[in-house]
């Protein structure tokens, strides 16, 4: 019987930082039938070098969106369109997949049990902010309402039209996972769990990115304004269930309020600019 092909895409611009380990990590899968696409958009940096030493074949995005706008989902559904895998996974170029991650994916989507999967993330890294971004990270294991599917079978992925380009700033992942859900697809979630390596994590850079996505969010809000009001919402019940995380670790804690404070303003200033001159 024929292997599943699995494609992996990964978006990439001046990645060099942790491409390295990332296609070591699927280089080191226990499943070996996978397709690796590099979608750049001419990275200055060794990300190419890196991609080649790996064997990944890199596809170059000819981006026509305006400078600064969140450009992953584009790079994901052309990734997906050149792809040939029977089952397509997305990721980013800063993640480390355990070594039999790959193969547990095919085994839940090859029994037709199911037609996407998510896949748990834990974040690591240095610093206070990082620590206080594993905190958020290990409370949404599990939580239905903020974990996304990233991995669909190629037939669910194509009738479902891929992600929603217009959404933007995460709204995209929510979007499509809400149409797999909404179209009647049984959706798994993996034991295996993904490091996104956050590197040395500073707040700025933090409130920056949530500044980006905030422009592209009230798309989101107004296609989906009830799930949306569960996923923007500050205070989520997975911080509750999982009070002991909190007392654990108080200092974390303060570091994690303080985050999710400075996230959220530079996400509803990122709303504010974009009602003004984002558009123009």
């Amino acid at each position: 019987m024929k292997k599943a092909l699995v494609s992996i895409i990964i978006p990439v611009k001046n990645s060099a930082k942790y491409l390295d380990e990332c296609l070591t990590s699927i280089d080191s899968q226990t499943y070996k039938n996978i397709e690796v696409l590099i979608v750049d958009s001419h990275s200055s940096d060794d990300t190419l070098k890196i991609a080649a030493q790996h064997k990944a074949t890199v596809l170059q995005y000819e981006s026509k969106i305006k400078a600064g706008k969140f450009d992953a989902p584009y790079k994901r559904n052309f990734g997906v369109e050149k792809s040939k895998g029977d089952f397509v996974y997305y990721l980013d170029a800063d993640m480390k997949l355990p070594s039999t991650l790959i193969q547990e994916i095919v085994t839940m989507l090859g029994d037709q049990a199911y037609s996407a999967i998510v896949v748990p993330e834990d974040s690591v890294g240095t610093g206070i902010w990082a620590q206080a971004k594993q905190l958020e990270r290990r409370c949404y294991w599990g939580d239905d309402t903020v974990e996304a599917s990233r991995v669909f079978t190629k037939k669910v992925w194509n009738q479902l039209g891929g992600l929603d380009t217009s959404l933007g700033g995460g709204g995209d992942d929510w979007d499509l996972h809400h149409r797999v859900l909404v179209g009647g697809f049984k959706v798994g979630r993996t034991k295996s769990i993904v490091l996104h390596n956050e590197g040395h994590l500073e707040l700025f850079n933090l409130m920056k990115k949530r500044f980006m996505y905030g422009r592209d969010s009230v798309k989101y809000l107004v296609k989906r304004p009830k799930s949306s009001f569960i996923s923007y919402f500050p205070i989520r019940p997975a911080f509750i269930r999982n009070w002991r995380l909190f007392v654990k670790s108080p200092l974390i804690a303060l570091a994690f309020v303080v985050m999710r404070f400075g996230e959220y303003s530079a996400g509803f200033s990122g709303i504010i600019y974009s009602r003004f001159d984002y558009d123009k």
